[in-house]
């Protein structure tokens, strides 16, 4: 089966962070699946970008230990501020972009993993144009969680 993973902050080992779903992919391609990735190369934590691109150029497809990623340059931002939603419509269009034109292989089903809902439309949407199932991750209950957080119940979100 050919899986295809949106989450928006995906990361490998050697990028310091949360790599859930890498961890995952492993675990199903050593039952036989493929599996891509589509995240941001632009470091949620950090605020730094940590992949390199030619001029003109918005993604970069690498595959680390097996797991296939497709990284994609989305616009910098510093704190919670407007930059921040930017960057996540940025990535959700951008996504969208590539596995609908620029894939050389369709999935078999697709996961939309939450952070922000904007990862999980983007999956949404691919499920829809290639016809295939489409499984949403809810991994936190998200504006939910920055309200109990203490962040102002007013959140845009």
């Amino acid at each position: 089966m050919n899986i295809w993973i949106f989450n928006h902050h995906a990361l490998t080992p050697e990028q310091g962070g949360g790599t859930r779903h890498y961890d995952y992919a492993k675990q199903l391609i050593a039952k036989g699946h493929s599996v891509t990735i589509f995240a941001s190369s632009f470091h949620y934590a950090s605020h730094q970008e940590f992949k390199t691109y030619p001029a003109g150029g918005y993604y970069l497809r690498e595959n680390f230990n097996g797991v296939d990623f497709v990284w994609i340059k989305t616009r910098p931002y510093k704190g919670n501020s407007v930059g921040r939603v930017i960057n996540m419509l940025d990535y959700m269009l951008k996504a969208e972009r590539i596995a609908k034109s620029v894939m050389d292989h369709t999935p078999d089903i697709v996961i939309g993993s939450s952070v922000h809902l904007f990862a999980v439309l983007a999956g949404y949407r691919c499920a829809g144009y290639y016809r295939v199932p489409f499984v949403m991750e809810v991994r936190d209950l998200w504006p939910r969680t920055l309200i109990d957080m203490g962040m102002s119940k007013w959140h845009p979100f």
